[in-house]
């Protein structure tokens, strides 16, 4: 299957036309607020936080594990941990505030595309990612043998460069789109009262947490590579934290140069 080609927003021309958007000063009268959308199936059991590794390995298996080894298996809980509870965050955004929004014609398609950018396909990506770390988990009886082929398959080569597109597409359009909430009332008015799966979490809360998870992959990996003894399995993981830092650079770029653009825009 063909991946839709996703445009970079290098042209200053096509970054100012975006400008401003015509959205909805407040709900049209008559009109309730959006209700939530259903939560798919597939992330219902993201509402639990995952059981951690020592409650699942056999007290036998645990007792032969040396510190380092040890440490190694807490940080790669940690990776699988904060990678589930990224994606219950990238649903929120898509079931509390996306979905609605686009079910009740509150906001155009091209309002909604350029202010959740490859929503859909970003939580595929992570959802994905997480489903190979729960089936390494399961398959080593929750002590995992090797990692590295999962991350630099997710990290590195063909599928890197697209993970890389997508965020940096997303990323860089963040800043503009905290921008634009603020002129759409049900965006920016759910707290944790009205909406409790946003764990007291406003929209501007969460927009920005694909850049955060960003900078926190690097870090993740070299410290699961720091305890890894065999050299192979070290140099893979040290190979793909790399493969995240070039990562989070590009992102980095793309945020500055959409930001210059932004700052460059004709006065409306």
């Amino acid at each position: 299957k063909k991946k839709p080609k996703v445009c970079k927003e290098r042209d200053k021309t096509k970054a100012q036309a975006d400008w401003p958007l015509e959205l909805p000063a407040q709900t049209p009268v008559g009109r309730p607020s959006p209700q939530l959308e259903e939560v798919e199936p597939r992330f219902l059991e993201f509402e639990q936080d995952p059981t951690n590794w020592r409650e699942l390995a056999s007290p036998e298996a645990l007792s032969k594990l040396n510190k380092k080894e040890t440490k190694r298996q807490e940080v790669i809980n940690e990776l699988f941990a904060t990678e589930h509870a990224h994606v219950r965050m990238l649903s929120v955004l898509q079931m509390v505030f996306s979905k609605p929004l686009e079910r009740e014609a509150l906001l155009s398609t091209t309002e909604l595309a350029a202010i959740f950018p490859n929503l859909d396909e970003i939580i595929d990506m992570h959802y994905n990612f997480y489903e190979n770390l729960k089936k390494l988990r399961g398959d080593d009886n929750f002590i995992v043998r090797s990692i590295s082929p999962t991350v630099l398959n997710r990290f590195g080569g063909t599928e890197g460069e697209w993970f890389q597109k997508l965020t940096a597409r997303f990323c860089s359009h963040q800043s503009w789109a905290l921008d634009q909430i603020k002129m759409v009332p049900y965006m920016h008015s759910h707290s944790d009262s009205v909406c409790p799966q946003c764990r007291r979490l406003q929209l501007k809360d969460i927009i920005p947490i694909e850049m955060q998870r960003l900078t926190k992959y690097p870090l993740l990996l070299e410290n699961i590579a720091k305890s890894t003894e065999d050299l192979e399995e070290k140099e893979k993981i040290q190979q793909s934290a790399e493969c995240c830092r070039k990562i989070l650079n590009h992102v980095n770029e793309e945020v500055k140069e959409m930001e210059n653009l932004l700052i460059e825009r004709p006065s409306t």
